[in-house]
């Protein structure tokens, strides 16, 4: 049976501070002196004009010689933890006569200081709309530990004191300071477990992201460090049986619905921020968890897990006249980055396809859903390591910057796929700045056209699920085209059904002269809206429907509602889209409904795949040629 992470973590924190205490007294010393010297060199060090800073206790790099350095020399604030209850609190220390002994026998702020506390710190560097509030220098914290990696990774004493603090205060640059004996390959990690953005040993320093505090807060990443794990990672995923990947599956498919609890509550937290920032109804409902959502992305898993394996298909065999015999073989594509935006659900959707076509996939998703974000990845990855599998199969860069994003789109030395989802902003981004192979999933202007000959009874109800069901989906209509013909006796009736729903109806002349409505502009033709919005434009033909589709649709999904075969099969036909319909509502346009299972997104270009992308659009090939000593004359 595959031991628990829990029972991992205890057996690596045993051996790893067993390593610590064999050095001796004096080892220490010196250690901790170097130590002292490459975090004073630091910039961000420099700059920072609060620290919080640990006591050593026993075998532990000592701060002493630190603390007594910065109260003697005055030019930065100091704070110590003290513990109380299940948390620390930091309150500010101005000479060695302030601590006293505490929890454990370790040094702590004498319990009659009052002022400075934690919830001072806070305040002072909470982020505002604009960034951290206090402007002259940022808030640096060392943090204490058993186990560090050079990802990030930290592992403490068991307590979570540390791990409690950094998730409310992730705007709090955090440095680790570790003996090189306490550095291991990978810390085995929780969801709860929070990473540091810098290490420092006696042997120097690794930094964790280069920027120390970023509006909203300063995240882990270290895009060459994630780009190589996820590159080792990809041969083991590329050997995984198909047995093992569906078990993998099925147990992420499981930690989601268990840990739903923490997702939804990380969710609300994305959701607050967004109203307070105004975001539209349709992009709330993007970024918005239920339990029923998160049940459908277990689902999502579930179904992956259960379509057939796609790596290892013999596409195609031939064999030559010299007795060559060739095989076209379907392999996985390596490593996957996608760019997504406020839709957490894509997390977990993107991690089954990626993993079950034997993909590792790194995701950069939209600020809006940071804390959704990670609180999936973190689920996922436990998950992984629990089944004795590479967390590294999924990776979140953890950062707003965008300087981080542009240099993701040029990782072109890890990442060997690049797919973008979202608005037409970020996929142009990425089409024009990306030197990744992209695969462009282009937003979603749907249309309807209205023939003269469609069944009005049939045709309302589907244009009112293709643009009311959910608003904020890329397959959802924006934009309707009625034949005229058909306008006087449609009209009224589609305008009372949309209004019922609260859709407000932008219309041209001649919709304006059937029903009251906003005016339509060119603009209108073309927008996505993602909203309670629809625009309308009269034709006189099917040929101009065609025309206008063609000329502001955006490549996705077009529809007709027509009892015309012939002009059903003409406008299939001619329209250029990657999905049309004849008589249904654009919302099919997805993995589910096609029965692909989740699928990483909808390719509206003509390279490689198009359309709801599923596992199959995840792979690539190679040729498999088997001889008997043949040489080529």
């Amino acid at each position: 049976m595959e031991k628990s992470v829990f029972v991992r973590k205890q057996e690596v924190r045993s051996r790893y501070l067993e390593r610590r205490n064999e050095l001796s007294l004096e080892e220490r010393r010196q250690k901790s002196g170097k130590i002292k010297e490459f975090l004073m060199r630091e910039p961000v060090f420099q700059k920072a004009r609060t620290v919080l800073v640990y006591m050593d206790y026993r075998s532990e790099v000592m701060t002493t010689e630190l603390v007594e350095e910065l109260l003697l020399l005055g030019t930065k604030r100091v704070f110590a933890p003290r513990v109380e209850g299940m948390d620390i609190e930091f309150y500010e220390v101005r000479s060695m006569a302030d601590f006293e002994k505490g929890y454990q026998g370790i040094r702590e702020p004498k319990s009659a200081l009052s002022q400075g506390t934690e919830k001072d710190i806070l305040e002072r560097f909470r982020p505002g709309e604009s960034g951290a509030q206090e402007t002259d220098g940022a808030c640096l914290i060392l943090v204490p530990g058993s186990v560090f990696d050079r990802q990030g990774g930290r592992m403490g004493y068991g307590k979570g004191f540390y791990d409690r603090f950094l998730a409310g205060a992730p705007f709090v640059y955090s440095v680790g300071l570790a003996f090189e004996c306490q550095v291991a390959g990978r810390v085995p990690t929780e969801a709860h477990d929070r990473r540091i953005h810098m290490l420092i040993t006696e042997e120097g320093v690794t930094g964790m992201q280069e920027n120390a505090v970023v509006a909203g807060g300063p995240a882990y990443c270290n895009l060459t460090r994630l780009g190589e794990a996820a590159a080792v990672a990809k041969y083991e995923l590329q050997g995984l049986e198909t047995e093992k990947k569906n078990q993998v599956l099925r147990a992420a498919a499981r930690a989601l619905v268990s840990e739903s609890g923490l997702i939804l509550a990380e969710n609300q937290k994305d959701l607050e921020r967004g109203e307070k920032r105004g975001m539209s109804a349709g992009l709330l409902d993007r970024l918005r968890l239920s339990g029923e959502r998160i049940a459908g992305m277990a689902q999502g898993l579930e179904q992956v897990a259960a379509l057939p394996d796609p790596v290892g298909e013999i596409m195609e065999t031939m064999e030559r006249p010299n007795g060559l015999r060739i095989e076209k073989r379907r392999v996985p594509v390596g490593v996957i980055g996608i760019i997504y935006e406020s839709r957490p659900n894509v997390t977990a959707d993107a991690f089954g396809l990626c993993f079950k076509s034997g993909n590792a996939v790194i995701l950069k998703g939209g600020s809006d859903a940071l804390c959704s974000n990670r609180a999936i990845t973190g689920v996922i990855r436990r998950a992984l390591s629990d089944a004795g599998v590479c967390e590294d199969a999924i990776s979140l860069i953890d950062s707003t910057d965008r300087a981080v994003t542009q240099e993701f789109m040029r990782m072109k030395q890890y990442v060997d796929l690049l797919i973008p989802r979202g608005g037409a902003g970020l996929i142009r981004s990425v089409v024009e700045n990306s030197t990744i192979p992209v695969i462009e999933t282009g937003t979603g202007n749907c249309h309807i056209y209205v023939d003269e000959s469609a069944d009005i009874e049939k045709a309302i109800p589907v244009i009112v699920n293709a643009k009311t069901q959910r608003i904020g989906v890329c397959n959802a209509c924006e934009s309707l085209v009625i034949h005229e013909k058909i306008k006087d006796r449609f009209l009224p009736a589609l305008a009372d059904a949309l209004r019922a729903r609260n859709v407000e109806i932008r219309g041209d002349e001649q919709v304006r002269g059937v029903i009251d409505c906003t005016p339509a502009t060119q603009e209108d033709f073309g927008t996505e809206y993602l909203d309670y919005i629809i625009s309308m434009k009269t034709v006189s033909s099917l040929k101009e429907a065609i025309a206008h589709i063609n000329r502001y649709g955006t490549r996705h999904s077009e529809a007709i509602l027509t009892e015309d075969a012939a002009c059903a099969e003409e406008f299939l036909n001619q329209v250029d889209a990657a999905c049309v319909y004849a008589n249904a509502s654009t919302r099919f346009t997805d993995g589910f409904e096609f029965g692909f299972g989740a699928e990483i997104g909808i390719s509206t270009q003509k390279l490689h795949a198009r359309g709801p992308m599923g596992l199959k659009e995840l792979t690539s090939y190679k040729y498999v040629v088997r001889g008997n000593g043949q040489v080529r004359g």
